[in-house]
């Protein structure tokens, strides 16, 4: 275990946080916070009798109150792993949050390549976006837009 203290990316899903860092090109999420994602405050205790060696390891985080502490990480292949094995049909949410917009962005923050598009989350007093920031423009997915009333004819 390294004695360097990691500065995560924080990412909120119906008011509770998950902690996630790119380490070597690799993405890895804080199990803590993610068995409180899924409803599973003692995951922590469990996960790594059923997860392989190179799917978790312990890491010194700054958490959100600015202490430090020792966290359990899973990497993206052990948070898949986990959500499979305490499966529940309203995980499916996580994964898809976590595959379509957390992966992406935290691995558009680490790009060192500004003309390729990179995401962004605006965070507005009710709810986030997704919005992608490409060639001057901000993109919005069109799944994102309000319903619109239909257009009426003159």
């Amino acid at each position: 275990m390294s004695e360097e203290v990691l500065i995560p990316t924080v990412f909120t899903r119906h008011k509770r946080q998950l902690r996630a860092l790119l380490l070597e090109d690799q993405c890895w999420f804080c199990a803590h916070d993610l068995g409180r994602l899924m409803g599973l405050p003692l995951l922590e205790d469990r996960v790594t009798r059923n997860l392989d060696d190179d799917q978790h390891r312990w890491a010194w985080l700054r958490a959100s109150h600015g202490d430090y502490e020792d966290a359990l990480l899973l990497s993206e292949s052990g948070v898949y792993a986990t959500l499979i094995h305490h499966y529940h049909p309203e995980n499916r949410c996580i994964r898809q949050w976590l595959t379509q917009h957390v992966i992406p962005t935290l691995r558009d923050l680490y790009r060192h390549d500004t003309r390729q598009p990179r995401r962004e989350t605006l965070h507005g007093p009710t709810q986030a976006l997704t919005v992608l920031h490409w060639q001057g423009m901000l993109w919005v997915p069109y799944r994102q837009w309000p319903d619109l009333p239909a257009p009426t004819s003159v």
